[in-house]
């Protein structure tokens, strides 16, 4: 296994511990808005898939260490090459949030 496929997470969980056991790491959320605020990870950072172009501004540091969540229709790793586009250099994929369970919030 070469090292870049380690980073390569399988579930949001693995994201979650990995941000948080990283200091200067970050997990963004790809879907919609919409979904986005019917449940997220705490911290989780919503860039939507169809606004990758927003995280030039909002992530400052494209060398820092991102993880990126989707669900079942937004697959994250379909969107690194959006995000390598623009010049981050450190963004692996963790998974599908079908696949964590988070509490609605409100």
């Amino acid at each position: 296994m070469l090292f870049g496929d380690r980073l390569e997470l399988k579930t949001v969980n693995e994201g979650i511990n990995a941000v948080r056991t990283t200091a200067g790491a970050a997990l963004i959320d790809i879907r919609p808005k919409s979904e986005y605020a019917k449940g997220h990870v705490k911290d989780a950072i919503n860039i939507p898939y169809n606004r990758i172009d927003l995280a030039v501004n909002r992530l400052r540091d494209k060398d820092a260490l991102y993880y990126v969540c989707g669900d079942y229709n937004h697959r994250p790793k379909k969107y690194l090459k959006e995000f390598k586009k623009y010049g981050f250099t450190n963004i692996h994929s963790c998974g599908f949030m079908e696949d964590h369970k988070v509490k609605p919030l409100g």
